[in-house]
Order: C-alpha cells, then structure tokens, then sequence
C-alpha cells in the first residue's frame, strides 16, 4: 500500500489511516500539501478534501499553505474542527460521494480527536480520515523529549519521511489521557501550547 495512494472503500464506510508524525511542523506542512496533491491528481479524485485544524494558530498555517501551494479552494477546504460539520454539511455528501478528512493536529485532550472521528463515521458517504502530527507539536514535546528526534535520525529519518504506526497512535493516546486526567478545564486557546499552559499547567 503506498504512502499517498487514495483507497478505495465500500461505500457509507470510513477509513482511518495510520497517524503520520514527522520530525518537524515545516516537514508535516510539506507532507500534507504532498497527500492533498497525490489525492487530488489520482484516478480516485475525492469530492471534497477538509483541511482540519483545532486552533487558530494551525488554522493560519493552513491557509498560509493552500495559498503558496495554489489550492483549488472549493475543492479543499480549510476549516476548524468545530465548523466541519456545518461545511461537510453544505456540501451535501451523499452515498455517491467520498471525502478526504485530513486533521493537521491532534488535540491535547482525546475526546476532541473522537469528536472529529465520530463524525466521520456518521457520514453516508465513503470517507478517508488521516491525523498528522509532528515532533515539535507541543502534545509530543510535553512527553516525548528532543531524544526520540534524535533516535529517529541515527536510525535515519528524515524530513522527507513519517512515522506511520498504530503503535505510536496508542502512543499519543496515553499522553492525551495523562493531560486529560491532570487538565483543570477546557478554556479555549489561540494555540495547542497555549491550550495546556492554560488547561494543564501542571505538566513538567
């Protein structure tokens, strides 16, 4: 199965893809814009691709992107993870159509995450969904440590790669879980970072 191939699925069925984490913020922006032009230059055009982010600091990287990477925008649309319901919705998906789902960050707390997943799975439509993520985003920086970048890169990763594992998805799922269980609320915030300094600052 390649990298950026589209899969095709029964229809009225979401696919989730294995987490994509990369070294850094400027490789994981690369990788999407890459995914978003196999997808849409493939024999499997989706109907609508939706770019998903949870703060407004990715969502400015987002549109930064779709901007320098000259972005058909109606057909990819950037939006917040509380918006995409309504979008999808305008776009009136039915059983004859498949989407791309790609959410550019992961949330510090894990009911977000099964937000966004449940909704996909509610869809009448054939569906991908794909979480990325990378090294310097502040939910693996705040568990995972400069030495796992530099484990990755003696064993040869590079910015032109990801990490794509279910083990590391089970990964981020316990760090979510510890940030979920030492978090004093959910205020919003204009960043990820932001977020746990305001949610969680109790985390060394």
């Amino acid at each position: 199965m390649g990298f950026f191939n589209w899969l095709s699925g029964r229809r009225g069925a979401v696919q989730v893809a294995a987490d994509l984490i990369w070294l850094t913020g400027r490789a994981k922006l690369a990788g999407i814009e890459r995914q978003i032009g196999a997808a849409l230059a493939g024999p499997d055009i989706p109907d609508a691709v939706f770019l998903v982010a949870y703060f407004q600091e990715c969502l400015d990287e987002l549109n930064a992107l779709a901007t320098r990477a000259r972005f058909d925008r109606d057909r990819v649309l950037i939006v917040s993870s509380s918006a995409l319901e309504g979008r999808a919705a305008e776009r009136g998906p039915d059983a004859s159509c498949h989407l791309l789902i790609i959410v550019a960050e992961r949330h510090p707390l894990p009911s977000h995450d099964d937000a966004l997943l449940q909704f996909a799975r509610s869809l009448s439509c054939r569906c991908r969904f794909i979480q990325h993520a990378s090294l310097e985003d502040p939910l693996l920086m705040a568990f995972a440590g400069p030495w796992v970048e530099d484990v990755l890169r003696r064993l040869g990763m590079t910015e032109e790669q990801a990490i794509e594992s279910r083990m590391v998805r089970r990964r981020i799922r316990m760090a979510q879980q510890q940030i979920a269980n030492r978090a004093i609320g959910d205020a919003p915030a204009a960043s990820a970072k932001a977020w746990i300094e305001r949610n969680c600052p109790n985390i060394a």
